[in-house]
């Protein structure tokens, strides 16, 4: 597997990569939706949606167009960023066979892959409910535009979730059972872990870090994972055997006739 003397920093590189992506990311999630909440009583739109879409509203409609624009910007130009972190991700499991090695690999690109659509997606989102605010008219065309919008948005993020949940899965088996170059701690350590994680650090997150991280889940779950994912192969060397099999020496050419016995 490892071929070039200059290997181990790439990797590092590409690890890093994942790590500069997460924060860029987490910057989006703040300028999107970190704004304090938007009350009903002052934004009449708010009450005909309940659930995941009117908290998202009410967050976003606090926020200035530049303000939303930069927050989903900041997710699409460095989403390739995630593209080359997974790669880091598959150069750990490669020294397992490339059948068991290469599935996870997939997955988890895949999701990354349709990270930065559906980041992107909520300035739309966000533009639409502050402009059907501002109007102050009501139609069930205007009333029907966030929600379909909004199941347009979250169609790629329920795909990129079964991508990463099969991916950790897949990986986690991977890194327990097989040989890798991560060390067995990293079964733990994927975004089906990460990500209620990061739902829990902006859960207990106080005051005004708690309200503007709020939307951050991924973000934050995603550092951690490259973050770990990056420690745990800092080291890695070219032609080094870790985690591998202690090989079993070969019988003495002499044969079992010829071995000295021990004395009694």
């Amino acid at each position: 597997m490892w071929t070039h003397a200059n290997r181990t920093g790439q990797i590092r590189l590409a690890g890093i990569a994942g790590v500069v992506a997460s924060i860029a990311w987490l910057v989006g999630d703040i300028l999107l939706l970190g704004k304090p909440v938007a009350s009903p009583g002052d934004h009449p739109l708010l009450n005909g949606y309940d659930g995941m879409a009117g908290a998202s509203l009410a967050a976003m409609l606090s926020a200035s167009t530049t303000r939303l624009a930069w927050g989903a910007l900041l997710g699409v130009l460095t989403g390739p960023l995630y593209l080359v972190a997974c790669w880091h991700l598959y150069q750990g499991l490669r020294p397992a066979r490339r059948l068991l090695s290469l599935p996870p690999f997939l997955l988890l690109i895949t999701g990354f892959a349709l990270a930065p659509f559906a980041h992107g997606s909520f300035f739309y989102w966000g533009q639409a409910a502050k402009v059907i605010d501002a109007s102050g008219a009501r139609s069930a065309e205007l009333d029907a535009l966030p929600g379909d919008l909004a199941g347009v948005l979250f169609l790629p993020y329920a795909v990129l979730l079964a991508c990463w949940v099969l991916g950790s899965v897949w990986m986690a088996v991977c890194v327990l059972w097989c040989t890798t170059a991560f060390p067995r701690w990293m079964c733990a350590v994927n975004p089906l872990v990460c990500v209620p994680v990061g739902a829990l650090v902006t859960t207990l997150a106080p005051g005004p870090v708690g309200t503007a991280i709020q939307g951050a889940q991924l973000s934050i779950g995603n550092l951690l994972f490259f973050s770990l994912s990056t420690v745990a192969l800092w080291n890695v060397r070219p032609g080094a055997e870790a985690h591998r099999p202690t090989p079993v020496p070969a019988p003495s050419a002499a044969g079992p006739a010829e071995r000295e016995v021990p004395s009694v």
